[in-house]
């Protein structure tokens, strides 16, 4: 990447201050940053940063004073750390551009699949009968694809990901390393004392615009199918269990669980370490707090923590009365000795 800084200020639609020909070729934070680089200012705390940072150009919200930035280049926008996201965003596609579309003479391809235009598959993957790679998919090294999955356009799928048999999954899909599409769900029944398997014949179905994070996993259904909709991001080392639905554009934070046949509306959040049991319907707008456990269900809009979950503020309240439990039970014990004391007079 190489812009001038009129040329940014086109593209974030923002008002450019300073020098318009000052060029860069990358993007940093403020304090990290050099001539060469972009930078942005998403919260005035860090205002003394933005100040003396070596940043070539600088994001900074629409109502900042610019005569705190004498001889600096700035942009005036709306939304400085959304500003600065398009720029990464030219940076990443300018990274994956650059990867050459060729299919490695080590990786496994059955004569059955079928592998789209453009589409790059690396070193060492295997991908099985009737499976299909969409256009400009890239497939890194390592990677397996099973029987019969549907992976769409414009797919990135880092090394090291599995992705077990009839999984379908959507356009613009990031699957980031270590992820594993498909495998069982934990199914058993117990019958004279041995725990005997389930078989879990069901798939895995993923919309379009989904990321999952590095060895998250997203069991297959015992049976039909286990579903992402699109436009939701997984974090990494989340674990989806079988059947269950989650639905569009939802954010599902590091170290989660979601167990089997539970149902997640759109728009929800699940904050990290966060545990969904089984069976629930959780509805649309939903937010449940980092480390909680829900183990009921949940209307639409409501906002929940702790374990077991209680209406977020009142999670709230709950957590800071347990700093005071301490004090609060010296004070008990005192309490009863002396109603102990009267008690004998």
């Amino acid at each position: 990447m190489k812009l001038k800084a009129a040329e940014l200020a086109k593209i974030v639609s923002g008002e450019l201050i300073g020098d318009a020909g000052v060029a860069v070729s990358n993007a940093n934070g403020l304090c990290e940053a050099s001539e060469n680089d972009v930078s942005f200012l998403g919260n005035p705390k860090y205002m003394h940063d933005a100040i003396n940072t070596k940043a070539g150009v600088i994001f900074v919200p629409a109502d900042t004073d610019s005569g705190q930035f004498k001889g600096k280049t700035i942009i005036k926008v709306k939304n400085p750390q959304y500003a600065y996201s398009m720029v990464l965003g030219i940076i990443e596609k300018e990274r994956i551009n650059s990867i050459e579309v060729k299919i490695h003479p080590s990786a496994s391809i059955s004569a059955k699949a079928k592998v789209g235009a453009n589409a790059y598959i690396g070193q060492n993957a295997v991908i099985e009968d009737g499976a299909e790679v969409g256009d400009n998919a890239k497939i890194f090294p390592n990677v397996y694809v099973g029987q019969n999955v549907k992976i769409g356009k414009d797919c990135l799928i880092y090394p090291n990901v599995v992705i077990r048999e009839d999984a379908v999954i959507g356009d613009r899909v990031v699957l980031q390393p270590g992820v594993v599409i498909g495998g069982d769900g934990f199914g058993f029944a117990t019958i004279d004392g041995v725990n005997r398997k389930i078989p879990q014949i069901g798939r895995v179905e993923i919309g379009d615009d989904v990321e999952i994070g590095a060895n998250t996993t997203i069991d297959r259904a015992t049976a039909d199918a286990t579903r992402i909709g699109s436009g939701t991001k997984i974090d990494n080392m989340v674990m989806v269990a079988h059947n269950v639905q989650i639905g569009k554009n939802c954010l599902i934070v590091a170290q989660s669980g979601i167990a089997g046949s539970t149902k997640i509306g759109d728009n929800a959040i699940v904050g990290a370490q966060s545990g969904v049991a089984g069976h629930l319907k959780i509805g649309n707008n939903v937010i449940i707090a980092g480390q909680s456990g829900v183990s009921g269900n949940l209307s639409d809009n409501e906002k929940v923590g702790g374990n077991p979950q209680t209406d977020l503020q009142n999670s709230i309240k709950i957590r800071a009365t347990m700093r005071k439990l301490p004090e609060m039970y010296k004070d008990l014990v005192k309490i009863k000795k002396e109603l102990r004391v009267k008690s004998e007079e």
